[in-house]
């Protein structure tokens, strides 16, 4: 399989969120997996807020690896412009909260998850 990692786009937004792509202004990287869009994954800024997210399809799973180091990367560039970012927890998503511990996040409230600065 073919894949690459390319910057995030409104095109792939709209594609992959349909109208709710066209919202807020976003940051971040798109997977593409032999051609077609298989993760989005950056930060999104509403009403002064910093949000991470990240949505995977079942074809960008074997590059988890990947995944991470990229995620890792994001984050480190993140930490220098922000105090704080905050994410959700997909309770659906067996291994969310684990991952998210190792991208740096705490538990908040309810399935809101932050890293923050120890400033």
């Amino acid at each position: 399989m073919a894949h690459e990692v390319v910057p995030l786009t409104r095109e792939h937004l709209t594609e992959w969120y349909g109208d709710k792509g066209s919202g807020p202004t976003v940051r971040g990287i798109a997977g593409i997996v032999d051609g077609k869009l298989a993760a989005v994954a950056g930060f999104w800024f509403s009403r002064g807020n910093v949000i991470a997210f990240c949505s995977l399809k079942p074809e960008a799973r074997p590059y988890r690896h990947a995944i991470h180091r990229t995620a890792l990367a994001l984050m480190q560039e993140a930490k220098t412009r922000h105090k704080r970012i905050i994410a959700l927890c997909d309770r659906d998503e067996k291994t969310s909260a684990k991952w998210l511990s190792r991208l740096g996040f705490k538990p908040d409230e309810g399935d809101v998850w932050t890293w923050q600065t120890s400033e």
